[in-house]
């Protein structure tokens, strides 16, 4: 069967103050797209519908001479079949999909610190300053008297939203963050649901047989999950890389995930292979990438609970070839 399509768009303008209502429209602009009908009997009995459409998009475009800025859209697709009713003069199922979707523009001013804007049909005010040299207060109230506050520092930070003066409706959350000697990265995240996640990272825990080993270790209500892994450079141009993690609250090594990478360069490329899985199941992949005629190609083959599959593709931009911002990526 071959689809029909019609679709439109328009454009139009608020005034350059705020008015109830809005006085004129830029464009306005329809598109009517159809693909060949198959057989001449068929065209003739379309055309009809598609002139009176084509009128109403006159009409459209016509009205659309006048000034910019919200915009309308709507959009329609069928069989031919459906186009029936509209030889007969009975638009309603056409019309039924091409109703429109208005959308607004949203409308700011904004003053030192203060800002009033009208988003999605919603106002809201803004208020921002600066605390200290590293800490900012932000404080959003819109006109359903929903509000939220943030506390925002180098290393820490406090975001409180609620309803009103309701604090039942109150919720929070604060994060910080540090560096500790001998420890490593360690981030806490603490809410009013009582949740926390306690986060402790160390990129160089220890060098072992030419290996560098890091952890992470990371705390929650449900459990603890952990993090091992080591990386090594071996002979040839290999790097080797092995990592082995427990789910949150499980503590089954059987239950662990063991990655494995070994990656090195060949023929002016990089070929990958990985294997990845528990005591239960594994996944296998392995890849080869290079750079051909200016873009990148590559070819992948996967197994994962016997299935096998593959991957071939070449992605290129042409920022260096057109004026413009293109490019292309082709993929089996």
């Amino acid at each position: 069967q071959v689809a029909q399509a019609i679709r439109y768009e328009a454009t139009a303008a608020l005034p350059a103050l705020p008015q109830p209502l809005v006085r004129s429209l830029r464009r306005l602009r329809v598109r009517l797209c159809a693909m060949a009908p198959r057989s001449a009997p068929r065209s003739r009995a379309v055309a009809p519908g598609l002139l009176v459409l084509a009128a109403l998009a006159a009409s459209l475009v016509y009205l659309g001479s006048l000034g910019p800025a919200y915009s309308v859209k709507g959009a329609w697709q069928g069989q031919p079949s459906t186009l029936k009713d509209t030889v007969k003069g009975d638009f309603g199922s056409v019309m039924e999909g091409l109703e429109p979707k208005v959308s607004f523009p949203p409308i700011a001013y904004h003053r030192e610190g203060v800002a009033l804007s009208v988003e999605d049909g919603r106002l809201n005010a803004d208020y921002t300053a600066k605390l200290d040299g590293d800490t900012m207060l932000q404080l959003r109230v819109n006109d359903e008297q929903e509000w939220r506050a943030s506390l925002r520092g180098e290393d820490a930070s406090l975001r409180v939203r609620g309803q009103g003066a309701n604090l039942d409706s109150l919720s929070w959350e604060a994060a910080q963050s540090s560096s500790v000697e001998d420890v490593g990265d360690v981030k806490v995240e603490f809410n009013s649901d009582k949740e926390y996640n306690l986060t402790v990272v160390r990129e160089m825990l220890a060098r072992i047989a030419g290996a560098e080993l890091d952890a992470k270790v990371r705390a929650t209500n449900a459990g603890v999950t952990g993090r091992l892994g080591a990386r090594r450079e071996l002979p040839g141009g290999v790097e080797a890389s092995y990592s082995v993690e427990n789910p949150v609250g499980v503590y089954d090594l059987a239950s662990s995930t063991h990655r494995g990478r070994l990656s090195a360069a060949v023929a002016g490329g990089e070929a990958v292979l990985q294997v990845e899985g528990d005591a239960s199941s594994q996944a296998y992949e392995g890849s080869y990438a290079r750079d051909v005629q200016g873009g990148r190609a590559g070819v992948r083959l996967s197994r994962k609970d016997g299935a096998l599959g593959y991957n071939v593709s070449y992605a290129r931009d042409f920022d260096g070839v057109l004026d413009a911002d293109a490019g292309v990526h082709v993929g089996i």
